[in-house]
């Protein structure tokens, strides 16, 4: 009969450590989880840039081109600047309800 109880009570020890390595195993993914995340973005832009290497030469041309004057990044400001300017203006004709790509279209025909 205590061989019985001594074996239930190594169940219950050993279930416990099982419950608290599942528990540190859980913390250590939430920990990596992240950095995976950036892992997996970064082969994902490399699988890109592999398939598509026309535009690699072109960024790298356009770098080279421009690298003594920060011209590059003068050009990629102001486009970001105005394309952010034309998303706002573009919101704020739709809530006046004009539609810019509908007259666009209409005028094109």
């Amino acid at each position: 009969m205590d061989d019985l109880i001594d074996i239930a009570r190594r169940k219950e020890r050993l279930i416990a450590r099982c419950a608290a390595q599942r528990e540190n195993i859980a913390v250590a993914f939430r920990e990596l989880q992240k950095p995976i995340m950036i892992a997996d973005r970064a082969l994902a832009a490399a699988r890109f840039l592999r398939a598509h290497p026309v535009l690699v030469v072109a960024i790298v041309a356009a770098v080279v081109g421009f690298r003594r004057r920060n011209l590059l990044l003068v050009l990629a400001a102001r486009g970001l600047a105005i394309w952010r300017m034309w998303r706002a203006v573009t919101a704020w004709a739709e809530g006046m309800g004009l539609d810019f790509r509908r007259h666009r279209r209409l005028g094109k025909s």
